[in-house]
């Protein structure tokens, strides 16, 4: 009889114990849960209210693409329409900005290097807070277009099979230049969300108009099909990406803009 006794107030002790418990884990779990998601919501409201991607201007690449037999990719300037467009970009950023800061990544070719110097000029010293180079925002790698006589072929092959599967011998296709697109918007947004950028900074991206287009596409899942339909942009155009709610849009769409606009 003792025993039994005994077993019933060990299995009772035990399942008041074990509810007890598991009320206590509930309870810690939507209170850090609930913490959690106030933290991310202030963190959303936080990021900068705007983001800027910017084109180079017009390169000597853009006039005439047999340069890229002679030069470099990453060595090819601007033309002197180019730093005219970069200049009168700048003071376009600068009157959508004011008197507000501004964070800088840019690609470290030499054409976007000169088209943020140019731009530069419109701010003061005092608001830019950071110039950052990053290698993942370059231009997408060509491959070896030294021989003159096939390159009309290869430019032709790539807009028969399209930009984004199209591989170049020895260099990149869209999908990987896309991958690279993941790596950098992996990275930026984990500054965003940890705090790194505020409310009152501008992030300005002076890059290449393939990597406009595919930040797009990934930052707003877009298909390939959209990326197609997608308007190319050019040299030295503005797109701009407002905060909406935490949320980056497009003029408050999130769908591509058509060819037209």
């Amino acid at each position: 009889m003792h025993i039994i006794l005994f077993w019933i107030i060990c299995i009772a002790v035990g399942l008041f114990g074990f509810v007890f418990t598991g009320l206590y884990d509930s309870c810690c779990y939507l209170i850090i849960e609930h913490f959690h998601q106030r933290k991310t919501r202030l963190r959303r409201i936080q990021r900068p209210s705007r983001i800027f991607l910017v084109r180079h201007g017009e390169s000597q690449a853009n006039i005439d693409t047999t340069l890229y037999s002679r030069v470099a990719d990453h060595q090819i300037e601007l033309t002197e329409k180019g730093h005219e467009q970069a200049t009168e970009a700048g003071r376009s950023l600068r009157s959508k900005i004011g008197k507000e800061s501004v964070y800088v990544f840019l690609s470290p070719y030499k054409r976007s290097k000169q088209t943020w110097a140019n731009i530069r000029k419109a701010f003061s010293p005092l608001q830019i807070i950071t110039e950052r180079e990053d290698p993942r925002i370059r231009e997408q790698e060509f491959g070896n277009l030294a021989d003159l006589a096939t390159q009309p072929k290869i430019f032709e092959e790539r807009d028969r099979l399209g930009h984004f599967f199209y591989r170049f011998s020895c260099g990149e296709s869209g999908a990987d230049v896309y991958d690279r697109v993941t790596l950098f918007l992996d990275t930026l947004f984990r500054e965003l969300d940890n705090g790194h950028h505020t409310e009152a900074q501008n992030i300005i991206i002076v890059s290449h108009e393939l990597f406009m287009r595919l930040f797009l596409m990934r930052y707003f899942r877009w298909t390939v099909d959209d990326l197609n339909d997608l308007k190319t942009f050019h040299n030295c155009e503005i797109c701009e990406l407002k905060k909406v709610d935490g949320d980056y849009t497009l003029d408050g769409r999130k769908r591509p803009p058509p060819n037209t606009a």
